[in-house]
């Protein structure tokens, strides 16, 4: 099994109808820019996870984890996290050990061997987790205002001609 997960920084749809819209109608060479600005932001902050990885409780496994990180060529910011790269002991992929080493497991001793850290501390009815979410969290204003300005500049830039 190689999982993969595809992390997408989403906004409240209802507030971005307009954007959407618009974005709906570019040209081809505008899309082809504002892919290409959106993937430059996704890329910056696929660098920020993998960088947080080494801070990570099971930093060896983390960061093996963070080799698979790579960012989505799309209009919205997002990356996808996993796969079939870098096998672990035992024959797993990085796609099967992503939300153990994420969140960590309350039973560290699963299948025989300590595989993740213990459950990261609680936050919002879910996990807070060590190295992914966290770093989204606190990047979330840095890349909602890079993705802004580079729509701003797309459907400016390529609607005066």
């Amino acid at each position: 099994m190689s999982e993969k997960e595809t992390v997408s920084f989403k906004a409240d749809p209802s507030q971005l109808r307009g954007v959407f819209s618009a974005l709906k109608n570019l040209e081809k060479e505008a899309n082809t820019d504002l892919k290409n600005k959106v993937t430059a932001i996704s890329a910056f902050t696929g660098t920020k996870i993998q960088a947080a990885a080494s801070s990570a409780p099971f930093s060896a496994q983390s960061q093996r984890v963070a080799q698979t990180v790579r960012p989505n060529k799309d209009k919205i910011p997002n990356i996808t996290i996993g796969g079939s790269k870098a096998r672990f002991s035992g024959g797993a992929v990085s796609g099967q050990v992503l939300f153990g080493n994420e969140f960590g497991s309350e039973n560290r001793n699963f299948n025989g061997g300590r595989r993740f850290p213990m459950m990261s501390p609680p936050l919002n009815g879910g996990n807070e987790g060590y190295w992914i979410f966290p770093t989204l969290r606190k990047e979330q204003p840095a890349i909602t205002q890079a993705w802004i300005a580079a729509v701003d500049s797309v459907l400016n830039g390529w609607s005066k001609g």
